[in-house]
């Protein structure tokens, strides 16, 4: 099962009880930023001690996408808890990483999910021009046998274009076979 981390909701992450989630709470869709901030830091601090506890903040802060909701954590955290400044943060707010990852990674789920997009549409595209194809030719050939139909899926774009141009010359399964066995 894949999970989208941008489409849940920050509050079933908090839901769920597992502090080691949390640090990707900045990833998800959020509410109410203030109190699931809150609530989420408080659990993180609750859960670990001392340095474990300082890397799991700076990993919620360095995870935050948005520039808000980051400064909005990071306030949290120095307020409640008082976190010095690591050198992870400072190094990462010197070079400007931070921003760099955060604007990263909202264009990376952007072009991921527009790619995943397009890869479903030609998919559908091909699976319905293949479910076209095979009406075609057992309209024009009758019944095919399953080897033939196998062949036929396997055959590229460009193959099949070919075969459904080629199928209004057909009359009967034999000149289908002799088609494929043409075309290799």
């Amino acid at each position: 099962m894949v999970i989208h981390l941008w489409q849940l909701l920050a509050e079933d992450l908090l839901a769920l009880d597992r502090p080691a989630l949390l640090v990707l709470i900045g990833q998800t869709q959020i509410g109410q930023p203030v109190a699931t901030l809150t609530a989420a830091v408080a659990r993180l601090a609750q859960h670990a001690k001392g340095v474990e506890r300082e890397r799991l903040l700076t990993e919620l802060l360095i995870l935050c996408t948005d520039k808000e909701i980051a400064a909005m954590a990071e306030q949290i955290i120095e307020r409640d808890y008082g976190l010095p400044e690591t050198p992870m943060m400072r190094k990462w707010r010197e070079q400007g990483l931070a921003q760099g990852l955060a604007q990263g990674l909202a264009q990376g789920r952007e072009e991921g999910r527009e790619e995943g997009r397009e890869e479903g549409r030609e998919e559908g595209r091909e699976e319905g021009q293949l479910a076209v194809l095979v009406r075609l030719l057992q309209r024009r050939c009758g019944p095919l046998p399953a080897a033939l139909l196998v062949q036929v899926q396997h055959l590229d774009p460009a193959q099949r274009l070919d075969l459904a141009e080629a199928v209004f010359d057909f009359t009967r399964v034999a000149d289908l076979e002799a088609w494929l066995a043409q075309v290799g």
